[in-house]
């Protein structure tokens, strides 16, 4: 299954991460990844040009707080 962001979609998640800092950004950016399911990091990193990265070194603390 192939998950399309539309490019509204996009602009929201893109300007939200903006907007926010450190632990705050991380949350919502591990929360939106999640959310987007299976190959959602990918996703991430092609359509919003977040660093995939980040994601791996997401602690489960910093979701969860």
């Amino acid at each position: 299954m192939t998950i399309e962001l539309t490019d509204s979609l996009k602009n929201l998640l893109q300007e939200t991460a903006t907007q926010l800092k450190g632990v705050a950004k991380r949350r919502f950016q591990v929360q939106t990844v999640m959310s987007l399911g299976y190959g959602g990091q990918l996703l991430a990193q092609k359509e919003l040009g977040w660093d995939r990265d980040r994601f791996k070194l997401c602690s489960k603390y910093d979701v969860e707080r």
